[in-house]
């Protein structure tokens, strides 16, 4: 024990000697990140390459151990090959990271440089070869499928840190708290290795803290959060080889939990709003709490919270079963989503939506469309003006709407106007109806309404159709319907797809007709 808390002092310790001077170094030779762009959100420039100095005090602890001869030490003499494989795939995610800050690298060479170091660490005998899976057990996976999966993870985490490195000290704090999981799971679990590499990355971490929290006197930068992300991918790996229950899964998707829920929402969000995926934005979770106002400080915080309650659920699996994983995943994702949706993400607003109407309203919305047709149908059918607006208003009273008004005219001819209105059924829907400077005039209002002034409101919205034929124009009608009304559960399309043409035929039909049996058509043609 007293190894353990010596090699967390001596990397703690390096991180807050080292941090400082490579701070002063990065501002004495201008490696600063300046707030360019519209996703920084810090105000002057601050030194970057904080990755470096975790690098070194985590590689200056680990340097001690050969020179210790205790049970601890010799437990991993025959692991020094594996600490060796990972101090140099380490160190050349570092390198293209700091490459990355000084020169500037796009989301190409950055997956592919962690993907040949990802291949090198395979090589080497850093892999995936076995999974755990709830309700199934234990699976020995294909080479190839391994070979896939330890590319997926390694690469995934790695940008996963590297994606919410927008706050000071969020990526920090937040792989802080999953090297605590992982050390605490390694000394449950009795894996050495494991809870070395991890102690020392939690001293090294803490140390950097302290200048990397808000206000931040120096940044990760790329080669701190990939190389953070890449080393805690990698324990992962170490932790989880020979594990025969489903905390091999359970306990690193925990342990990253914040991470992996806002790279997971980004790809998704993206992907639903046709945008690159791997083109940057302002819309991961720190900038949504960002955008309610919240500072730095108080969106690191609270996010620190959230890692933390992942790390405290992660810890839930150390003795339990596969179905105890089960239950404890699903509970955990349907609290996400339900968290997700409070930061109201424009994305998740339309999947919920969209599934409300595929499943929830599918059947109403269904049954409304076919009441639409109908209704479409028996309008193209009027022969007289009280067909056609009884054939209106069941569509108005099937959209909710609040108030219509339509203008009828067979090009301003009065006699013919006033006959179409003669040939009608005067009662129903004809009592709205009233002949003005020679044109049809027909205006309803919903019982709901009737003491409202509509077209004096603002708290409605208004469609127009206009309603025309080959011989000219024939009138319009106006549906308004209030901003908030329940949601139509109809195919709004219908409107101007099929009701309108509807309208615009029926009302050629009867202007036709009432033409025809005008005294003065009649006594031109004889009758």
């Amino acid at each position: 024990m007293k190894t353990y808390f010596a090699l967390f002092l001596i990397s703690a310790c390096a991180s807050l000697t080292l941090t400082p001077l490579l701070r002063r170094f990065c501002e004495r030779y201008q490696l600063l990140d300046e707030p360019q762009g519209d996703r920084r959100v810090h105000q002057k420039a601050v030194p970057r390459l904080g990755g470096v100095a975790i690098f070194l005090s985590l590689g200056i602890a680990l340097s001690v151990l050969p020179l210790v001869n205790n049970l601890l030490t010799q437990t991993l003499r025959p692991d020094l090959r594996e600490i060796v494989v990972f101090l140099v795939c380490g160190f050349l995610v570092l390198m293209l990271g700091v490459y990355d800050d000084l020169r500037g690298a796009n989301a190409a060479v950055k997956f592919a440089g962690l993907g040949a170091v990802t291949v090198l660490f395979y090589v080497l005998g850093g892999r995936i070869e076995s999974l755990s899976i709830p309700f199934v057990g234990n699976v020995t996976l294909h080479p190839v499928l391994g070979f896939l999966l330890t590319l997926v993870w390694v690469v995934g985490i790695a940008n996963a840190f590297n994606l919410i490195d927008g706050v000071d000290g969020l990526a920090s704090g937040s792989a802080l708290f999953s090297s605590l999981v992982l050390l605490t799971v390694s000394l449950i679990q009795g894996k050495a290795l494991v809870a070395v590499i991890a102690l020392v990355l939690t001293g090294a971490l803490a140390g950097f803290l302290r200048y990397n929290f808000n206000p931040a006197s120096i940044f990760l930068g790329d080669s701190g959060s990939l190389f953070v992300g890449f080393a805690l991918a990698a324990l992962s790996i170490q932790g989880s080889q020979k594990a025969s229950t489903a905390i091999a899964v359970a306990i690193p998707i925990l342990a990253f939990g914040l991470p992996m829920v806002d790279t997971s929402v980004a790809i998704g969000r993206r992907f639903l709003s046709g945008k690159p995926i791997f083109q940057g934005d302002r819309q991961h979770i720190h900038h949504m709490l960002l955008a309610r106002g919240w500072s730095q400080r108080r969106v690191a915080l609270v996010l620190y919270g959230v890692s933390a309650l992942f790390g405290l659920l992660a810890m839930l699996f150390v003795n339990s079963g596969n179905s105890l994983t089960a239950v404890v995943l699903f509970v955990v994702g349907v609290a996400v989503v339900l968290a997700l949706g409070k930061l109201r993400y424009h994305e998740v607003d339309e999947l919920r939506a969209s599934v409300k109407r595929n499943i929830g309203e599918r059947r109403a919305r269904a049954a409304n469309n076919l009441r639409m047709r109908r209704a479409c149908q028996a309008v193209s059918s009027a022969s007289t003006l009280d067909e056609l607006f009884d054939g209106v208003l069941e569509v108005l009273e099937l959209g909710e709407f609040a108030y219509a008004a339509a203008q009828l005219s067979c090009n301003a001819q009065l006699e013919v106007n006033e006959r179409a209105v003669a040939l009608a059924k005067q009662n129903g829907s004809m009592r709205y109806v009233a002949i003005n400077e020679g044109r049809i005039h027909w205006t309803w209002k919903h019982d709901d309404f009737k003491d409202v002034d509509v077209l004096g409101s603002d708290l409605f919205w208004a469609m127009r159709l206009p309603l025309g034929s080959a011989q000219g124009r024939l009138g319009y009608l106006n549906l308004y319907r209030q901003f908030e009304a329940d949601a139509l559960l109809f195919d709004v399309n219908y409107l101007t797809t099929a009701f309108q043409p509807a309208v615009a035929r029926a009302a050629e039909r009867i202007f036709v007709a009432a033409g025809e049996s005008t005294p003065r058509q009649r006594a031109a043609s004889g009758g």
